[in-house]
Order: C-alpha cells, then structure tokens, then sequence
C-alpha cells in the first residue's frame, strides 16, 4: 500500500475571489440573500452623523445566523472564523469585527432579531413551503448560563453579601473572614451551600472589583423576593432550576416551539415556568402575530398542556385542539394507567357527577391555595365529596374526543412536527446551553436558532422541489 502525494512547500493557486473557493449550492448564500432582504434603515438612522464608522449589520448577523448552522456560537470562535474560514470570511465581506462588536450587537438588538424571525416564517410562506394544516407545540429545557453550585436561600445570600461587605470595608485576613462569616452554622444552611459559599469568597477575596459581586447579590435577592423562590441563581437570577427528561436537575429555562407540518417554527418563547401547562395560551398568541389559521389547521400538544382554562381557550376560539389526559397519555405510550384523571361521568342535564354506580350532586365552588377554581359536588349516600377542576366539562369533552380513532392519528404528527425540530436543534445545531443570562437576553438566542433552523429547512425544501 502506497502514500497519496501531498505538496507541503508547493504554492497555492487560490482563485482571486473567495466565493469561487465555496460550493455553489452552500447554504451560506441562502443565508446571505436573506439577510439582505431585512430592513436595515432604523439602524442607518442610528449610525448618521459624526463618529467612528461602525460594521454594517449585515454583516454581523449573516455572522451569527451562520454561526448557528455550523455550530460555532461563541462570540470569540465567531470572530476567529472570519479570519480563518472562506464561508466566515466570505459573509464578513472582507472584515474582521471584533468579538466584543458582535456580543454587543447580539444583545443590544432584540427586537431586530425578533423581526427576522418573523420574516422567516413569511420567506417559507412566499416559498410555499409552510403546511398549516397541522401546528405541533411543544416545550423543551435548556440549560441556563448557570452552576448548580452558585444556587442559595436567603440565608446563604446574606452570608455572601455579609462577606462582602467585610472586605470592602475593612482591612481584613482571610482566615478571619471566615471565621466570622461561618463560625458558626446558621439554620437553613446546609453542608453543601456553605462549601460553594466559602469557595466565592476565597474566589472574590482578592478580587478588587467586589462591586460587581455585590450587584450581582442584590439582583439575587430581588428576584428571590419577588417571586416568592427558596433559591435563587447567584449567576443568572432568572433562570430556574427544573427537572430535565432525562430525570436529572439543573438551572434552565423551558422553551416553547409552535412548528407547522413540514417543520416550519411558526412562533417560539422562553420562560422560567418550568411546567407547561401555561404556555398554550401564550403560544397560540405569538402563533396568530406570525401567520393566519386555516379554518381547518389542527393544533397537538402533549398531556403537559391538558389544563382546562387552555381546552377552554381553544373551544372560546374555535380552534381545533388535541391534547390526551395524563392517563390517555400513557394508554397511548402503551404504558400501564397509573393515573386517575378524569375519570368519572357527567350528566349534563342534573349537573350530576357518576362515579361507577354514585352520582355526586353540586355543592358549591373554592379557590385552592395555588389559584386553581375547584367545583365540589356531595354525595349524601356515601357522604363523601368529589372535587374536580373548574373547566371539567371541557376536559371530558376532550377526553371523549381523544378516544376516537381519527383523534389519535393527527395526535401523533407531533413526533414527525415539533419533535424532531427540537432534536434537530439540540442535537444538529449543538444548541444545549444558553450563552446569555436573563430571560431577554436568552429570547435573542432563541430567535437566532429559530432563525437558522427555518432558513436551513427552506434551504433544503426548495433544493428537493427543484431535483
């Protein structure tokens, strides 16, 4: 077996421009195009008059946006790839911003990022490659900007704020720092947070900008304090520690993606509720900012969303939903019941509950301790009562739906909807961890991956119509 050849000292013949050196049917131009198509005059506003000149923003979001498709998300890496790549240096347009301009410009533009979203959603509609007849919903973790280490109560954070305030203020050793600070163990201390405490501190105690801390320690306590927490992120207050798939917890942020049939994001969103059961409300309203409904478009979501204000919503907006109980949802996974949802009669005329062969009659109605309105109803035989949600008749409703067979066939599009976009954009994009910190800030690189995801999807849809 031989050695290919290799020219280590021969001189290159690299043709004079650039985009000969990229393949014609690259995905970057596509990016290109429609980065140009945006409307860029707020910012040609912004940039009149006297001053430095500053890079065409053009420039820096083809950067990010096909930073995204090829996984390079750091501003530093991007920065580095507009040296160094001829797809990189080909958008740059022959400059090399630096990576602090382009962490600036992904930050300070929210509603510019936002914006091409949208435009993205009406490129697949000019195309004619978004199939609305089917919209899939679904919310998924992803990890904060957040150690796990960093996540104290209030008693931890007024020892840090304690500490801090020691060595701003007075000439002060270490070793008799701590021991003032951790001496003695306060309650609601535990062994854990008191060794990430102590590791802060050592970390900061010779750190000469302690302001920053100490910001960092306020914003800490007024989000604890605001939303009622017992724990709060000292990194990235914002962020929430939730409970993943794969049944392990860390700090997050849960995700929402509304995706047509040929898995077009039509809308998505970020918050730190770490239950779905809130967001099909607010989903379906950033859907209708983004693309009108047919008459005849299904909505699917998971048994997370099976709350009975949003079955509710839907009916109250005649929009087709499908959503399973949390008990149809295992008998349709093939699981065995273990939940007990629902599970009772109605007769609609004497507003009577049956439960097997007892009828319960209405009682009256509370509000619980979490907000929630519960109806009761009495059983003067058994004397016993049945509490059940204040939307019941519209939950029945839905599970009587969910039984037919015509039902659970538009319920399992979403595995071939919205599912595979957030594996597509976990696994294929790389996208498994926020960059940002704050709910803003992480809403922009939602936007972004969004963005490239459905540039990406057109890309694709339209090279196979032309085959």
């Amino acid at each position: 077996m031989a050695y290919l050849n290799s020219y280590k000292n021969q001189n290159w013949l690299i043709p004079q421009s650039i985009k000969d050196m990229i393949p014609k049917e690259h995905v970057c131009f596509f990016v290109e195009e429609f980065v140009e198509s945006l409307d860029f005059s707020n910012f040609d506003e912004l940039y009149d008059g006297a001053g430095h000149p500053a890079y065409h923003p053009r420039i820096l979001m083809k950067i990010l946006i096909q930073g995204m498709l090829s996984r390079i998300r750091s501003s530093r890496k991007l920065a580095a790839a507009a040296r160094e790549s001829f797809i990189f240096m080909y958008l740059a347009e022959k400059v090399n911003p630096d990576f602090r301009t382009i962490a600036r410009f992904r930050k300070e533009n929210a509603a510019f990022v936002k914006q091409a979203f949208k435009e993205t959603v009406r490129l697949a509609s000019d195309y004619k490659v978004i199939d609305l007849s089917f919209i899939g919903i679904d919310g998924s973790k992803i990890k904060a900007q957040a150690s796990k280490k960093q996540y104290f109560d209030k008693a931890g954070l007024n020892k840090l704020d304690n500490a801090i305030d020691k060595m701003m203020e007075e000439d002060i050793a270490l070793d008799e720092l701590e021991e003032q600070i951790f001496g003695d163990k306060e309650e609601g201390l535990t062994g854990i947070d008191e060794r990430d405490l102590r590791k802060i501190v050592r970390e900061n105690f010779k750190n000469k900008d302690k302001e920053k801390l100490k910001e960092k320690i306020t914003r800490a306590k007024e989000e604890l304090e605001q939303n009622n927490l017992k724990k709060v992120s000292l990194s990235d207050p914002e962020s929430r520690v939730m409970q993943h798939a794969k049944r392990y917890s860390e700090p997050s942020y849960n995700t929402q993606f509304s995706v047509t049939k040929n898995q077009i994001i039509v809308a998505n969103d970020v918050c730190h509720d770490g239950h779905d059961a809130h967001q099909f409300v607010p989903q379906i309203k950033n859907v209708k900012e983004n693309v009108k409904l047919r008459k005849d478009t299904k909505v699917g979501v998971d048994c997370g969303y099976s709350d009975g204000i949003n079955i509710k919503f839907a009916e109250d907006n005649k929009i087709d939903l499908y959503v399973p109980s949390r008990a149809q949802a295992q008998e349709f996974d093939g699981k065995e019941q273990s939940l007990n949802h629902d599970k009772y009669e109605y007769d609609w005329k004497k507003d009577e509950l049956i439960v097997g062969k007892e009828r319960f009659r209405f009682r009256g109605e509370y509000t619980r301790k979490d907000g929630k309105r519960i109806l009761s109803y009495y059983s003067e035989k058994l004397k016993k009562k049945k509490d059940v949600p204040f939307y019941f008749r519209e939950r029945l409703r839905m599970r009587n739906k969910m039984e037919k067979p015509e039902s659970k066939e538009v319920y399992r599009l979403r595995k071939s909807t919205v599912e595979p976009v957030i594996g597509n954009i976990k696994q294929n994009l790389g996208f498994r961890e926020f960059l940002l910190k704050g709910l803003d800030k992480v809403r922009i690189e939602m936007n972004l991956v969004s963005i490239a995801h459905n540039l990406g999807k057109i890309w694709r849809l339209t090279r196979a119509s032309k085959c």
